[in-house]
C-alpha cells in the first residue's frame, strides 16, 4: 500500500484504543521513518505482540490516516502524519467535558480530593497560571 493511496483525514476526537496509541507513542518517539523491526523493539516485545499483531495495529492506524506507509525493498516504513499535541489536545479536551461537565477546576478538584496533586504539583499549577494570565 503507498502512503499516498490510503490517505484519509485524521479524526483527532476518536480516541485511540490503548494498544493502537501505544504503537502511535513509539512512532512518535522515533526518528521516522521507523521500520516494523524498530516498532517490534520499541513497543512489541514489552507487550509481547508477534510481528502480524504490531503490523495489524499499524494499518488500523494508517486507515485512520494517523500514518502513512511506504515500502523500500522488502521493508515497510511508517512516518506520523498525526500531531501529538493537537491528538492530545483533542481527547483531553473531550474527557473533561464527558467527565469534569467542562471544567478545568472540577477535573483539578477531583485531582485534589484524590491526593493525585502533590504540593510541588500544586506550585507549577500557580507558576503557570501567573505565566498565563
Amino acid at each position: 500500500m503507498n502512503s499516498a493511496e490510503n490517505i484519509t483525514a485524521i479524526d483527532y476526537t476518536k480516541r485511540l484504543p490503548d494498544a493502537e496509541y501505544d504503537v502511535m507513542n513509539a512512532i512518535w518517539n522515533g526518528e521516522p521513518p521507523l521500520n516494523t523491526a524498530y516498532l517490534m523493539d520499541a513497543v512489541g516485545k514489552e507487550k509481547g505482540w508477534k510481528a502480524p499483531t504490531l503490523i495489524s495495529f499499524l494499518v488500523r492506524l494508517q486507515d485512520r490516516g494517523f500514518i502513512t506507509s511506504e515500502k523500500k525493498g522488502k521493508e515497510r516504513y511508517y512516518t506520523p502524519v498525526a500531531v501529538k499535541e493537537e491528538y492530545t489536545r483533542a481527547i483531553t479536551t473531550q474527557f473533561i467535558e464527558k467527565y469534569h461537565k467542562g471544567s478545568f477546576v472540577n477535573l483539578l478538584d477531583s485531582l485534589y480530593e484524590n491526593r493525585t496533586l502533590s504540593e510541588s504539583d500544586i506550585d507549577d499549577l500557580l507558576i503557570w497560571l501567573k505565566t498565563k494570565c
